[in-house]
């Protein structure tokens, strides 16, 4: 339960999964940069997130919702392919770019479904 009964989630991830789809030379050198290629069952936890969602009253009588997240992502890179990466700021500057290209692209969808349960469970609990 959130503040002041209002509901409040949160969200751990359990596992993830690290897999390459694509054309076979693609495939291949993924599996080659991550050791897919050495132990096919590698479980490896590269991703960890931690999400809490809630309600929070305001004094006009609305009420927001706040959102806070913590992610991290390791990325184990051989070192014979660390030697031939010119500029390993960029690389990690872009990495990280488009990690939150992708992330703005999905939170609003995700935070317009949280929206609409919570209307759900207001719509519920109203007397």
């Amino acid at each position: 339960e959130g503040h002041a009964g209002f509901p409040a989630y949160e969200f751990v991830l359990i596992r993830d999964a690290t897999y390459a789809t694509g054309s076979r030379v693609f495939v291949w050198f993924f599996n080659k940069v991550t050791g897919k290629d050495k132990d096919k069952k590698r479980e490896d936890q590269s991703t960890q997130s931690l999400n809490r969602i809630r309600v929070l009253p305001i004094e006009d009588g609305s009420i927001e919702f706040e959102c806070n997240a913590n992610l991290s992502i390791s990325i184990k890179i051989p070192a014979v392919l660390m030697k031939i990466i010119p500029n390993k700021e960029k690389a990690e500057k872009t990495g990280g770019d488009s990690l939150c290209a992708t992330l703005k692209g999905d939170i609003p969808c995700a935070l317009s479904g949280f929206r609409q349960e919570y209307m759900n469970w207001r719509d519920i609990v109203k007397p």
